[in-house]
């Protein structure tokens, strides 16, 4: 059975997408997922470019992309009035350390408060009282305010840098990554071994 380390931030829709998407995508595969958030800030600035809703005609693009793309596919999707807003509370909670075996639900509310009811998740006490309208424990909360769940973060960061990861949402298998909503066809014909391009041409450009 094959790991896929899935890399996003709430802060970016298309990791909303690719969240609602990866399993049924990739069903074909015996695969197990591992969820690490990370801070796309700061995957930016270590490559020294800037966010798409930092370049205004980019962020207006983008956002028309991805009311077509929700329209297209029925998905919900209401973004937030503020945005971008600091996601830091949110993104510790969907830790390992925080969540513990409710990562894969939290990951879910949050991504569905978010770009699905257009909830501004930055004020501890607004997270708090919607999270546990939902089932989430308050301890849950509280363990996100814990060193190790900021350790935590730290490392996926690192772990996404080391492996030249620039973007979210990624997907990293082995010494390989894809990134994006829309690279699952890709990623699926990798995993079965038909990954087929010039990549004589490819390495010879890049050399």
């Amino acid at each position: 059975m094959k790991k896929i380390i899935f890399y996003f931030d709430f802060l970016s829709p298309f990791s909303y997408f690719a969240w609602l998407n990866h399993r049924k995508a990739l069903s074909e595969h015996n695969l197990t997922y591992e969820y690490k958030p990370v801070l796309m800030g700061k995957l930016f600035t270590h490559h020294g470019f800037p966010g798409p809703g930092e370049i205004k005609s980019k962020r207006a693009y983008e956002l028309k992309k991805c009311f077509r793309y929700a329209f297209k596919n029925d998905i919900t999707f209401s973004p937030p009035p503020q945005f971008p807003f600091n996601p830091l509370a949110i993104i510790r909670m969907a830790t390992n350390h925080a969540a513990a075996d409710q990562q894969v639900e939290i990951i879910g509310h949050i991504f569905d408060l978010v770009w699905g009811h257009g909830s501004v998740l930055e004020d501890p006490d607004i997270i708090s009282a919607l999270l546990i309208k939902r089932g989430i424990s308050e301890e849950l909360m509280e363990r996100s305010f814990e060193r190790e769940a900021k350790l935590e973060l730290k490392a996926n960061i690192k772990e996404a840098l080391s492996q030249d990861i620039f973007g979210v949402p990624s997907f990293s298998i082995g010494n390989e990554y894809f990134w994006g909503n829309d690279s699952f066809e890709d990623l699926s014909n990798f995993l079965n071994g038909h990954d087929n391009w010039d990549k004589e041409l490819y390495n010879k450009l890049l050399n």
